[in-house]
């Protein structure tokens, strides 16, 4: 009985082992296949099999050169600045937002939570439609005046925008875990609310805040659509200008090698925040 158990414990095992080796290699081909695409040495045709890497050979100087291209490095500029006004307006509007939801009781609290729990869940027709509205009030906007079209400005407060009803929830549930005697103690000390969020609260949140800064770096780091309508070369809009513009058919590894250079900073920043995600993630469990 108990090698009978054994045994069925390690063919458990091995046949996990194997179902997770499985769906690593699945998910890891896409960036294999454009890694080795982006290293061809011949430019102009799509990578089908190994025997072209030995026919052509390989280029690994693609990357500096891509690296050269002033355009590129204009772009990515552009999507760094756009990244660090984004996380910076969420830090400073959500932070507030999140904790007056968590400290304080005010007539309507639990319907404006509500709405946006909601509104952090719309998606698919309905963020279609609220894409296309955005763009149309944001042309109007243009026509009286403002300067929207090429302003790369406009794409933080969008973003951050974007991230408000489902970061505050998330950092509610946070603030929720924090002891109410941080916050009595500094008020007792002569503190002022502004002091209390950002200089008490806000340091001891640190896993949580990272979440956000996480969330809005991605959410400003790939998106294109609205920098491609507003016309902000971002560095996700470059690449895909890369790929589907007059050239786009005759640079497969260039593409390829933008690709890879454009999912570095989301792969390092995973990697060094991957520990405070997981504590964020507990707090909160735990609060629920």
């Amino acid at each position: 009985m108990v090698r009978s158990i054994t045994f069925t414990n390690i063919m458990l095992r091995v046949a996990l082992t194997v179902a997770g080796v499985l769906v690593v290699s699945i998910l890891l081909y896409p960036v294999a296949y454009a890694f080795l695409m982006s290293v061809m040495g011949k430019e102009g045709i799509f990578l089908t099999s190994l025997s072209q890497l030995e026919k052509y050979g390989v280029d690994p100087w693609r990357y500096v050169q891509v690296l050269r291209d002033p355009e590129f490095v204009k772009s990515l500029v552009t999507s760094l600045v756009v990244a660090f006004l984004t996380i910076l307006i969420s830090v400073i509007v959500i932070t507030p937002a999140a904790y007056g939801f968590s400290r304080f009781r005010f007539w309507g609290r639990d319907s404006l939570l509500y709405v946006y729990l909601i509104m952090s869940q719309v998606g698919g027709g309905f963020g279609i439609m609220a894409t296309v509205a955005l763009y149309i009030f944001l042309l109007r906007l243009n026509a009286m005046g403002v300067p929207v079209l090429g302003n790369m400005f406009i794409l933080p407060v969008i973003y951050s925008s974007g991230l408000v009803p489902f970061m505050t929830w998330l950092l509610k549930t946070y603030f929720d875990s924090l002891p109410k005697e941080l916050d009595e103690a500094a008020f007792m000390d002569g503190a002022s609310w502004t002091t209390i969020v950002f200089r008490v609260i806000l340091p001891a949140s640190r896993s949580a805040i990272i979440i956000i800064t996480l969330f809005a770096f991605m959410s400003a780091w790939g998106e294109f659509i609205l920098a491609n309508f507003l016309g902000v070369s971002t560095l996700a809009q470059y690449i895909f200008q890369t790929a589907f513009g007059a050239r786009g058919l005759e640079l497969p590894a260039r593409f390829a090698a933008n690709a890879i250079l454009f999912a570095i900073p989301t792969i390092v920043i995973y990697v060094v925040a991957q520990r405070y995600i997981g504590e964020a993630m507990r707090m909160g469990a735990v609060r629920g």
